[in-house]
């Protein structure tokens, strides 16, 4: 089955999806197509302090609460950042065929780490890790070679109804939000004996 995920690396819910997702793949044949879309593009990518409020507090919680049930570590960062270097390099990535390790790193950075993801020299350290060259990703968002598609991801998530992230194709059935991963497998059950007839 085709999956497309929709995600930005500043969404903490992103993060819980994509272990979700990847868990679901190993019981079901998904064939997922990864489309980063830069939700927040006001945030500076020096970062910005966020403020506890009541309402950061219970977002808060029910992030904590959903990565338990997964048995996910993750620590909020403190501080929201520009994702756009970020996500460019992802789809850099994807031509090394280095996706899914820098994808993955790129989350545990930020969630884990509390690294700031919109810092350039941050994004190149993490490509190496995941195998990727430094020289030719520095080359590549220094030159802008991957803001088309960013832009293509935005416009094609917009013409779906993608209105946030995380949100999922399951071939033409929508899921928005970060769902519990029962919901998803439904889902999956449903959509494979829809597309059987």
């Amino acid at each position: 089955m085709n999956v497309t995920v929709y995600y930005d690396y500043i969404c903490p819910f992103c993060y819980l999806g994509t272990k979700r997702i990847l868990e679901l793949s190993k019981e079901f044949d998904l064939v997922i197509d990864w489309k980063g879309i830069e939700i927040h593009p006001e945030f500076p990518p020096e970062g910005k302090k966020r403020t506890k409020t009541l309402k950061s507090k219970s977002f808060a919680k029910t992030i904590y609460t959903m990565a338990d049930e997964d048995d996910v570590k993750i620590k909020l960062p403190g501080f929201a950042t520009n994702s756009r270097r970020a996500l460019e390099a992802s789809e850099f990535a994807k031509t090394k065929d280095r996706f899914l390790e820098f994808h993955l790193s790129v989350y545990e950075a930020y969630f884990l780490e509390g690294q700031n993801i919109g810092d350039t020299e941050i994004i190149l350290g993490i490509a190496e890790k995941a195998g990727i060259s430094k020289k030719e990703l520095r080359q590549c968002l220094d030159e802008r070679a991957m803001f088309d598609s960013i832009e293509a991801n935005k416009k094609e998530a917009e013409d779906n109804l993608i209105l946030g992230v995380p949100s999922f194709l399951f071939g033409t059935f929508p899921l928005y939000g970060n769902q519990s991963a029962d919901t998803m497998k439904q889902i999956i059950k449903r959509s494979l004996e829809i597309s059987k007839g």
